[in-house]
């Protein structure tokens, strides 16, 4: 199915939207790994939603006491609907 998402010269960026979650999570095999990884080395806008993502892991990562549960949630279901594109 994720080959499906490839353009023949790399990833578009609703594909890399696809599968960021994944890749930042070190899920994707070796090929998608490095086809996001040279997509965000061109895309500025792909690279930016990245950042945010990799802060929003870290912010959650460093927080000194369990976090609510409906607030993952919300963050997950925030983050499904921003890589839908439903969000501006």
């Amino acid at each position: 199915m994720i080959k499906k998402l490839f353009r023949r010269r790399g990833m578009s960026c609703d594909a890399v939207m696809e599968v960021l979650q994944s890749y930042l999570d070190g899920e994707t095999d070796a090929e998608t790994a490095r086809l996001v990884a040279a997509h965000l080395h061109t895309c500025t806008d792909c690279d930016q939603e990245t950042a945010t993502f990799r802060r929003i892991k870290l912010s959650l990562a460093s927080t000194p006491s369990p976090v609510d549960p409906a607030i993952i949630s919300s963050l997950q279901h925030f983050s499904a609907r921003l890589t839908r594109g439903e969000l501006g």
